[in-house]
């Protein structure tokens, strides 16, 4: 099986992650396959924009595989340069369309907020639900969250890990749509034609304008968000909130030290 499909549409880019019994969840091989069709949409001057969406109708994407991450770290999944699965840091310079059919949680949620548009289905849930398991979101969320919602409501998904549904997203203009299951795609494809139509080099410049101001801004959070990840990553408390999960568990807490606080 593929674990990443690629298919042509018109000018358009399907990017499809292919575990929809494993929920989508990124392990290296789906890394390495986005990493791959971003590539190759980025140079190929007949693609205008992609279109990332999960197979099946349970997820779009739940984030890191846990138990590969459990035996390997994230090496393969934190792409050099590119952040999570390939996309989670990287700003692709072509318009990117979410399509986004169930969950959206974890490094899923990160990369749909990594993308230009987002099309979900009426059943879609959204949420970063790292810190219940010790782990935190580095593959963007944590920056870009705030940004699109205020830091009031990015605080409450940051830190209760609950998630919200696809009619709250869209008010609080998180996503652009909220449509039946069966009409995702084509919504999707919608936007994609409109952006076919369009001159390519002014769809371009625009996308990079309204990105460029807020990349400077933070781009020492960025910096920050590396050192965290590392940190984290490494920790007691990930290694024991990957095996409750992986073990079907409550996690077993450790108290702080006083210097972890400061």
């Amino acid at each position: 099986m593929t674990e990443v499909e690629v298919q042509q549409h018109g000018a358009t880019m399907i990017v499809t992650i292919n575990r929809p019994e494993q929920l989508n969840c990124v392990n290296d091989r789906v890394a390495e396959g986005i990493t791959e069709a971003l590539q190759d949409a980025e140079t190929d001057s007949s693609i205008r924009s992609v279109v990332l969406t999960g197979a099946g109708d349970r997820a779009f994407c739940t984030g890191m595989d846990l138990k590969f991450a459990q035996a390997n770290g994230s090496r393969g999944v934190i792409i050099p340069g590119r952040g999570f699965a390939g996309i989670g840091g990287y700003d692709f310079p072509k318009p990117l369309i979410a399509a986004v059919n169930g969950y959206a949680v974890a490094g899923g949620f990160e990369i749909v907020l990594n993308c230009d548009l987002v099309v979900a289905s009426e059943g879609a849930r959204f949420g970063l639900p790292e810190a219940k398991r010790g782990l935190l979101a580095t593959g963007g969320g944590l920056i870009r969250l705030s940004e699109l919602v205020g830091r009031s409501v990015a605080m409450e998904l940051a830190l209760t890990s609950e998630p919200i549904g696809a009619d709250r997203a869209l008010e609080l203009g998180m996503i652009n749509r909220v449509v039946p299951r069966e009409q995702l795609l084509t919504e999707a494809l919608v936007f994609a034609e409109k952006i076919a139509a369009a001159g390519p080099q002014a769809i371009l410049h625009a996308k990079r304008l309204l990105r460029s101001t807020y990349a400077r801004a933070t781009e020492m959070i960025w910096q920050l968000n590396s050192e965290l990840a590392v940190i984290t990553m490494e920790s007691a408390e990930a290694a024991e909130g990957m095996a409750a999960f992986v073990e079907r568990r409550e996690p077993r807490w450790q108290p702080l030290e006083d210097e972890a606080i400061s």
